[in-house]
């Protein structure tokens, strides 16, 4: 019989294992509960709803697939393989279970038999990380099985004293006061129904988690040594709460822990972008240059060095504050400097409160720093996290392993052994500590913990041993696919199995479709035990692999390259990184990637062509240091044997020197310059020569030639016919040949056309000149105040619109 208003377990003849806490002992969970001894089919659909909503539904049905076979080979190490009927569209599980029997007895409104099951502790103890539609759906289920409970009851403590079953009634009146009802059963009294409340309570630190709950700071940092529980402590308090995690090695990769977990909610992500209470449409574009799959075909309005950052902290503060009024955040001693900064952010915002944990001894340095300025404000508060007490330990083995024999001897010794550290607890358990205990034997816990981690990797078998390798050197979240690639010579079969074995063992544990390892001294001891070539190896893999994904970060790959011993190509996929961070408008970090590129790189052109994204960066600051930079790039461009990288490298400089000149009203310079660009025009890629024929038309308008203008965006309209620029540059082409109103309908239709482009320019403030200039005063009014809305705060923007509104009220005779 399968158990489940207790701690679930498959009570057979000859054992009583626990259901695993893995998805598919949690689909067993499910198909066990919905048939109810009923013979009730449950469709396909509705198991990946609950366990992958954010998935495509495809990929979702092959989860389920996946995990249906797991759940065989489970149901067969218990002897009922053939319980399990699955169909194309739906599936039954046929297993004896105590909600049936809870069922019988409540429909006949057995004492007996209501007894039997009392008190109820639906599911006691199992839990699995992630997967918030299955804890709902757990959580509804206990309710309704408590309800059916309680109902039963009534009709059944109407027995009078004398009635020979009076000891059974006074067995259930207790059972029925321990439930949460009152102190006796009024005739008649409808059940109250038993509210769940918004944490789940983890057994050894109810103080500590009243604590951090109730604290009313804007940042609560839990402080502990590895391993002590500081996650668990923070998921327990705020189940549904986004949980982002610093991860080792990646440190240097900006918003890593943001973009994973928005990565891994893309359906949450795309309705929080569209709900319009939020107020996100306007930084869409905004979110695009952290995540470019929500705007994979659109253009991103052009970089201002000045408010770019800005409104990408911005866009995510308002995310997540749309999300809920907790964020939790793991690992503070990994993250990267950009999330510390915009975690700063939330905390002066005071929208959103947000709750992290640290390593104690590991927290300084760059990470602290923010960490001291929060502090020094009196808005963080830290919460030193120690180890188990005598009496939490005793309540957390029997709330986690109810099974087992724990006396005052056994608990003892284990408290000596782990010193109250959880995960240490874990690991002797997994050991068999307690049975030895039991016997009267020493348990001599080695010198370092992480020896039990490896002594037990060490028993599995080669293939959960590469799988659980695989797994701590990718350090986040992996899929099948991605440790099928660092796992050679295993098959898509084996793999699963070999995974199944790992989160049995409780070396890995499932994520949604991926798995990782289960705490971080399990992935330091793996990393610990792996030979030189073996951990260069797998880190060569990595990257390539990655390297070959779409949507990948590019530093990622770096610090593959990196770990792998191959710094050459980490220098280039570094290059690619500081492309990326510019385009984020973090132009600091872009400068730091790629001066170190100039500096490390033994490839001449690589180093080269990062001297030039450098030249193009001093652009934003200093026009002067940014032009003497570009003509030195110039100057040895000569030098690079490859055609095509020199022809890429010439274009790109001498169009970042012409456009230079034309904004530095240096147009002699510009029109001696623009005949070498114009020969370059034909042998350059696509995007590089769109963007030249642009300067072309900037420095065109200003001779003025217009002629030359037109003639330059023909090819233009050719290779970028649907980009807003496009439309942009044929709208001043009007404007600067007088004719102002088919420059106002081409404004207007790109306004229209582009409103999440055009929030990155002045499009409203020169709608509102042309409108004056053609005497349309009231319209010119109403869209120079619209340029006063989207610009409020930037002043240089601010002042140009004030000037226009004033200059159309002027006209209009409005003096005061």
């Amino acid at each position: 019989m399968l158990r489940l208003l207790h701690s679930p377990c498959w009570d057979g003849p000859d054992a009583r294992p626990a259901v695993p806490t893995t998805v598919p002992g949690a689909l067993l969970l499910c198909l066990a509960a919905h048939d109810d001894g009923r013979g009730a089919w449950i469709d396909r659909e509705t198991l990946v709803v609950r366990f992958w909503p954010d998935r495509p539904a495809a990929e979702g049905q092959r989860n389920l697939r996946a995990n249906l076979h797991r759940l065989r080979s489970l149901l067969s190490d218990w002897g009922c393989a053939h319980a399990l009927v699955a169909e194309r569209t739906r599936l039954r599980l046929a297993l004896p279970t105590d909600l049936a029997l809870l069922a019988a007895a409540a429909a006949g409104a057995d004492p007996t038999g209501l007894l039997a099951h009392a008190p109820l502790h639906w599911l006691q103890g199992y839990r699995l990380p992630g997967f918030a539609e299955f804890r709902a759906w757990a959580d509804d289920t206990g309710s309704h099985w408590q309800s059916v409970w309680r109902t039963a009851c009534a009709p059944a403590l109407e027995q009078t004293p004398g009635d020979e079953a009076a000891h059974v009634r006074a067995s259930l009146l207790e059972a029925w006061q321990q439930a949460g009802g009152a102190d006796h059963a009024p005739r008649h009294a409808k059940p109250r129904h038993v509210a769940l409340d918004d944490y789940q309570l983890l057994p050894g630190r109810g103080d500590d988690q009243a604590r951090l709950r109730s604290h009313g700071a804007a940042v609560v940092v839990v402080l502990g040594e590895p391993g002590i529980g500081k996650t668990s402590l923070l998921t327990s308090a705020w189940p549904a709460a986004p949980l982002l995690k610093g991860r080792q090695g990646l440190e240097g990769v900006p918003f890593a822990p943001v973009l994973e977990w928005l990565r891994q909610h893309p359906a949450w992500l795309d309705a929080a972008l569209r709900a319009p209470q939020a107020a996100l449409g306007a930084y869409r574009l905004d979110l695009a240059r952290l995540l470019p799959e929500i705007a994979r075909d659109e253009a991103l309005p052009p970089l201002d060095a000045q408010t770019a950052k800005a409104r990408l902290l911005e866009a995510l503060a308002r995310l997540f504050e749309s999300r809920g009024p907790v964020l939790l955040v793991n690992d503070l001693q990994w993250l990267d400097l950009a999330t510390l900064e915009w975690l700063v952010l939330l905390a002066h915002r005071g929208q959103l409160r947000w709750r992290g944990s640290a390593r104690r001894h590991e927290l300084a340095g760059a990470a602290r720093q923010p960490l001291d300025s929060l502090q020094a404000a009196r808005l963080l508060h830290f919460q030193a996290l120690d180890g188990l007490s005598d009496v939490s330990l005793a309540e957390a083995c029997c709330a986690r392993w109810p099974q087992r024999n724990w006396t005052p001897a056994v608990l003892q010794g284990l408290q000596r052994a782990s010193a109250g550290n959880p995960f240490v607890l874990g690991e002797l358990l997994a050991i068999g500590a307690d049975a030895a205990l039991a016997r009267g034997e020493a348990v001599t816990l080695p010198a370092r913990v992480l020896d039990l981690v490896v002594q037990r990797l060490r028993q599995q078998p080669a293939s959960v041993r590469m799988a659980v390798e695989a797994a701590a050197v990718l350090s986040a979240p992996a899929s099948s696919d991605l440790l099928g690639a660092l796992c050679e010579g295993l098959d898509a079969a084996a793999l699963a199995e070999a995974c199944d074995e790992a989160v049995a063992a409780g070396l890995l544990v499932e994520e949604g479709a991926a798995v990782q390892c289960r705490h971080d001294l399990i992935r330091s001891a793996t990393l610990a035990g792996l030979g030189g070539a073996r951990r260069r190896w797998l880190h060569r893999r990595a990257a390539l692999t990655l390297g070959a994904a779409r949507n990948v970060d590019p530093l990622i790959v770096a610090s593959h390259w990196e770990q792998a011993h191959e710094l050459q190509t980490a220098l280039a996929w570094t290059h690619r990184g500081g492309a990326q961070q510019k385009a984020r408008g973090r132009f600091d970090d872009a400068r730091a990637l790629w001066q170190r590129v100039a500096d490390e790189s033994l490839d001449a052109t690589q180093a080269l062509r990062a001297r030039l994204a450098l030249a193009e960066c001093d652009l934003f600051h200093d026009l002067a240091r940014g032009r003497d930079a570009l003509q030195a790039v110039l100057d040895e461009a000569a030098a690079v044997a490859d055609d095509i990288q020199r022809h890429q490298i010439e274009g790109q400089t001498l169009a970042g020197l012409i456009d230079n000149a034309v904004f530095s009203g240096e147009l002699p310079r510009a029109m001696a310059l623009s005949p070498r660009l114009r020969k370059l025009l034909p042998v350059l890629p696509a995007p590089e020569r769109v963007h030249a024929c642009e300067v072309l038309i900037e420095l065109a308008m200003r001779q003025p030639d217009i002629d030359a203008a037109w003639s330059l965006l023909a090819p233009v309209k050719r290779l970028a016919p649907r980009h807003p620029s496009t439309r942009s540059f044929e709208a001043q082409i009007h404007w600067f040949s007088g004719d102002a109103r088919a420059a106002r309908v081409a404004f207007e239709a790109l306004l229209a056309e582009h409103p999440d482009y055009c929030s990155g320019l002045t499009i409203e403030n020169d709608l509102a000149v042309m409108l004056h200039a053609l005497g349309e005063l009231a319209p010119a009014e109403a869209m120079a105040r619209q340029s006063l809305q989207s610009w409020r705060g930037v002043p240089h923007t601010e002042t140009l619109s004030l000037l226009v509104l004033g200059s159309v009220l002027t006209s209009a005779g409005r003096l005061t």
